[in-house]
């Protein structure tokens, strides 16, 4: 399985990329629905039939429910972010895990076997709250139980786990579209029904996670930590590198709790922590504001509105297919991450996401001056790097970056704030995207380009490198102010050896235990 990697961690890490292909199922569902005329858009008032030229055409309403469909996944997220807050630090990672799950499977059978707009709506808001828990939290244990080592890769399966949902959602929905013709009723339902297969497994297989042996330490319960964390690397207690591993950790905790869990007040009164924060708040602002929701959501939209092409024919096929490759090309990013690191898939991420969304705006341009279809087939094939390109940056590192930089008496009150920023960024991308597209058209694309470019600038000058240094030593990094170390360097190694020194009663103590 490779030095770092085992069996039992790649199942754990498997488990929680179920819960982010939940999410990017959930994501992706709406795109396909939208397109299901007769059947989603009939039951619940986007479009209706007119008989003379035998059309479905869209109400004059459509564009206002969609404000409210489209957003109530993300306004459910923001309370299941806030409310993640008070579970994970009281009652435990996996215990809050476990919550999510229960919530993600009461939201997904509320949206299949619900009969009005205002079910299927609360029905999202619910599932989104789950996926407010179970987003942020995976990235949080999975870095709380990996090898520095292989930290990041962890990470990645992830968004891996979030694309292969995203993949899954879109090829499931457009056969659902494609063989489910004669009952209208049947179609939307079995499209939306295939949820309750990735909730249920969900729900079943989050209870064999183990606790995070961090947060077992942040509670003092030293034993059962060093038990977690030898179950975890599938070695005994007594193990030389599992007592090394956990001297270590131990070390940092315990250092860190005899400062207290930082108040709320501290988070912002304290200057290192507070620019961690600020820079974590922008990094999940422009998570949306790079203008992911835009294509996720109306991809089918925009082929057919701006591009000419047949949406029928093409539109959700087109989207099933651009989703295959992220995700398939989305798999080498898992090693990717180890060896180029955290800010240089900031820049370049962003940096490539806003050349495509400039082309994409000029592409749209062209063929709605010139009317050549060739041009739009081009345009479809900068959607396909769009979205290739932010499986492989933007879509895991802000959550990879984010659950790394804050140390552990602050990281459930810095990482919820983090992710309550993500969510509301969201609720406003995908409840104003439709509105300003209907008024200002492809221009849109023009605005999603400045902010992917503000990204790569953004992370250039704020960012730090955070790859290979242990969680416990992230201080370290962000106690000298404004530097900016790429690599840990030799006074933050020496700092490092000087707290290790002070401590060695402490870890003499943990060694004989």
């Amino acid at each position: 399985m490779g030095k770092y990697m085992n069996k039992r961690l790649l199942f754990y890490t498997v488990i929680n990329s179920v819960g982010a292909f939940i999410f990017g199922w959930e994501t992706t569902m709406l795109n396909i629905l939208f397109s299901m005329r007769a059947s989603f858009g009939a039951k619940f008032g986007l479009y209706t039939f007119d008989p003379k030229r035998h059309f479905w055409a869209e109400s004059e309403d459509k564009h206002l429910r969609e404000m409210i469909i489209t957003p109530s996944f993300t306004f459910g997220g923001i309370f299941g972010v806030i409310l993640n807050l008070y579970l994970m630090d009281s009652i435990g990672r996996t215990k809050s895990l476990r919550i999510g799950s229960i919530i993600y499977f009461i939201g997904s059978c509320l949206q299949v076997f619900g009969n009005s707009i205002v079910t299927f709506i609360i029905g999202r808001a619910i599932s989104g709250a789950a996926s407010g828990i179970a987003l942020s939290l995976c990235n949080i244990y999975l870095a709380e139980i990996s090898p520095k080592q292989i930290r990041g890769t962890t990470g990645i399966a992830c968004a891996l786990g979030l694309k292969g949902g995203m993949f899954i959602s879109a090829l499931f929905e457009t056969l659902c579209l494609k063989l489910i013709t004669k009952n209208m009723t049947a179609q939307w339902r079995v499209a939306v029904g295939g949820l309750l297969v990735p909730s249920t497994l969900f729900l079943i297989f989050v209870w064999f996670l183990p606790e995070s042996p961090r947060y077992l330490l942040l509670k003092r319960k030293d034993e059962k930590a060093l038990n977690n964390l030898a179950h975890i690397r599938q070695k005994e207690t007594t193990d030389p590198s599992i007592l090394a591993e956990f001297r270590g950790i131990s070390m940092g905790v315990k250092k860190q709790l005899a400062h207290g869990i930082i108040s709320w007040k501290a988070l912002f009164n304290t200057k290192s922590v507070l620019y961690r924060l600020i820079v974590s708040i922008v990094l999940q602002l422009l998570h949306q504001f790079v203008g992911i929701s835009v294509i996720g959501f109306y991809s089918t939209q925009i082929y057919s509105k701006y591009l000419g092409l047949s949406l029928q024919q093409y539109g959700a096929w087109l989207n099933t297919l651009s989703q295959f490759i992220s995700f398939i090309l989305a798999i080498p990013a898992i090693h990717f991450v180890e060896k180029v690191g955290r800010r240089l898939l900031f820049i370049w991420g962003a940096i490539i996401l806003g050349i495509c969304m400039f082309a994409i705006y000029g592409l749209c341009h062209i063929v709605d001056a010139t009317g050549i279809k060739a041009f739009g087939w081009i345009c479809v094939g900068f959607i396909y790097l769009f979205n290739i390109a932010y499986s492989w940056t933007w879509a895991s590192v802000v959550y990879v970056w984010q659950a790394e930089v804050f140390p552990i008496r602050m990281r459930a009150k810095a990482t919820t704030i983090g992710n309550i920023f993500h969510h509301i960024a969201g609720m406003l991308v995908s409840s104003t995207t439709t509105t300003i597209m209907k008024y200002i058209s492809y221009y849109t694309f023009i605005i999603y380009g400045v902010f992917c470019l503000l990204g790569a600038l953004f992370s250039y000058l704020c960012v730090k490198e955070t790859k290979g240094i242990p969680l416990e030593e992230m201080d370290y990094l962000y106690g000298g102010g404004n530097s900016q170390p790429k690599v840990p360097t030799e006074d933050i190694q020496k700092k490092i050896e000087d707290d290790k020194n002070v401590v060695k009663k402490m870890e003499r103590d943990i060694t004989e235990a």
